[in-house]
């Protein structure tokens, strides 16, 4: 039985949830006989991601894919894993105690998958009898196996080096014997660690690979590595692991797209708004355009992908519902445009200059009136912008098409009525938060541009509208409306500085953002802006939406009456310029 969407997302869920990191794409997910998802299992692959570098481990897990038998390597390599997740994880959450007792009753009961290779299942059984605190009933290598994935309190380094010397001394591994296609085997099989897509190995863990050199031993067999040339050597040398560039601005350029700004200026603006509640963050403005340099980067490849993948989601989704979402945009328009008409219109009055009006002249001459003259005044909007911020956390993950096809529908009917749009997301990922551009004022033909929204991260609420804010100062504009289309929910890892004695931190969650937030929106009004919020959440989280933005907010039961509902919103703004 194959998993459903939904199972699928409450896996990722239960690994995010586990890792304390929503912005991961995991290589791995757990099912169980029926495709749902596995609680344990999950919770496992995250804690895996939370207290482990992974990206030397996907390194590893390529390299195991290029010999035939990776998949025997992979779920072997899983049970040491486990056992080094659950140690370092038991005390933060107790709850998996329990859950581990239980999976290990079911291994033990037959009731999860049976491998097809017999050792992988006596292994298997003999590794959840010791969690129960049972004998594992097994002697010989099969033992020895079973000893030495017990990796301990090692590093990632050290892990690897370990399973790399259990391959060695137990398994024949034919490096290079098998290569995955990453643009073929979409077909997902069920089993207990469900691979996600497979992917090439770059040539970035080729490198890292050829550094893993083994300890030789006299049971061992050899592991060979390919040469760049396509020369294959023997390798009996201790393991030297290149350190990887870890610079979090590279990471997240890697995972969001190149800046669009100088690092100075980036660093200017951070002076400027990176304090108080949000110190010791930063800020990355991108286009999601990826830079050269990482063109062979596995990690910048496999998101470029996924952001194209989830563009072409969200076009589906809006041409699926093309007539629905083209009403929508005629309808708001109209709104918009009758909101002028009505309340901009031109009208003559008196002047100082301009036309003379004969009749009044006696007014100059016996009661020193100047406004003799009469002139058209034009009350339009008066240099309107609209700004239109779209929250782009992991917490959107499933509404992400909605979203993108309502941000489309108001950025349109602005445009259409002749007024100046600037459309943008934002999202945390450690401690950046980045803004993605999808157009600009004048980037009248870039509305499908919004169509690249992709959500992943935290979202530290705060700081995006206090950057959206200053970004609007930066303009001409005299009247500006700032539309934010959130659930509500500001979420960061980072933590907030505490200035007392005992520099205890606060989690930028709960009332603690939520309070930073609204202070935000309020000190944006008090400096002239209209800020208003399209609610994307949950029914739960209205009397949140209601502290941060008052009354200025409108929450969309019914698709079909988005343009009614958002209209009227905008029409209040409107009149109130």
């Amino acid at each position: 039985m194959y998993n459903t969407a939904q199972d699928d997302k409450r896996a990722l869920n239960i690994i995010w949830n586990a890792s304390d990191d929503y912005s991961i794409e995991p290589q791995f997910k757990a099912y169980d006989k029926n495709g749902e998802a596995d609680i344990y299992w999950n919770y496992i692959i995250g804690a895996v991601h939370k207290y482990y570098d992974y990206t030397l481990l996907r390194g590893f897990f390529n390299y195991l894919k290029t010999d035939r038998e990776h998949e025997f390597y992979e779920k072997l390599f899983w049970i040491g894993l486990e056992k080094c997740a659950f140690d370092k994880g038991k005390n933060e959450r107790p709850v998996i105690i329990n859950l581990r007792k239980n999976y290990a009753k079911k291994v033990l009961a037959g009731e999860t998958e049976v491998f097809d290779d017999n050792l992988l299942n006596v292994l298997t059984n003999a590794h959840f009898k010791r969690a129960l605190g049972k004998a594992p009933g097994i002697t010989g290598n099969a033992l020895n196996i079973l000893n030495d994935l017990e990796f301990g309190d090692a590093s990632t380094e050290e892990i690897i080096l370990k399973m790399n010397q259990i391959i060695k001394k137990y398994f024949r591994f034919n490096y290079g014997q098998y290569e995955v296609n990453a643009q073929i085997n979409k077909k997902r099989v069920q089993r207990q660690i469900q691979y996600g897509e497979e992917e090439r190995l770059s040539d970035s863990d080729l490198e890292t690979m050829k550094e893993l050199y083994l300890d030789s031993a006299e049971t061992s067999r050899e592991v060979f590595y390919e040469e760049e040339r396509g020369k294959i050597k023997k390798s009996a040398k201790k393991v030297k692991i290149e350190k990887k560039d870890d610079s979090e601005r590279q990471y997240i350029r890697k995972y969001f797209g190149a800046s669009i700004i100088s690092d100075k200026k980036t660093h200017l603006i951070e002076r400027k708004l990176c304090i108080g509640n949000h110190k010791n963050t930063h800020l990355h403005f991108t286009r999601g355009e990826f830079d050269d340099e990482f063109s062979n980067d596995i990690n910048a490849l496999y998101f470029n992908k996924a952001l194209k993948e989830q563009r072409e989601i969200n076009l589906e989704h809006f041409n699926s519902n093309y007539i629905k979402y083209k009403n929508s945009i005629l309808k708001l328009t109209n709104k918009i445009r009758n909101t002028m008409l009505a309340y901009f219109e031109s009208y003559t009055g008196k002047s100082e200059a301009g036309r003379l009006n004969a009749p009044k002249i006696w007014r100059n001459v016996y009661l020193n009136d100047n406004r003799v003259f009469t002139k058209v005044y034009n009350n339009d909007i008066g240099n309107l912008s609209v700004d239109i911020l779209l929250d782009a956390s992991a917490s959107q993950h499933e509404r992400q098409e909605t979203i993108a096809a309502e941000a489309y529908i108001i950025a349109e009917s602005f445009t259409q009525c002749q007024i100046p749009v600037r459309v943008y997301s934002f999202s945390s990922l450690r401690n950046y938060t980045v803004i993605n551009l999808y157009r600009d004022y004048d980037e009248t033909d870039k509305n499908t541009k919004i169509f690249n929204y992709k959500t992943t991260g935290c979202n530290r609420d705060g700081l995006a509208i206090r950057t959206a804010l200053y970004m609007m100062e930066g303009s001409n504009y005299l009247n500006k409306i700032l539309i934010v289309l959130s659930d509500c929910k500001p979420n960061d890892t980072q933590c907030i500085p505490d200035t007392g004695i005992k520099q205890e931190q606060t989690k930028y969650a709960g009332a603690t953002g939520i309070i930073d937030t609204a202070f935000e929106v309020k000190r944006g009004i008090n400096n002239g802006n209209s800020i208003l919020c399209v609610f994307t959440g949950e029914d739960e989280d209205i009397p949140t939406a209601k502290k941060i933005y008052g009354h200025n907010f409108a929450r969309i039961y019914y698709p079909e009456r988005f343009a009614e509902i958002v209209g009227v919103l905008m029409q209040n703004q409107l009149k109130n310029l």
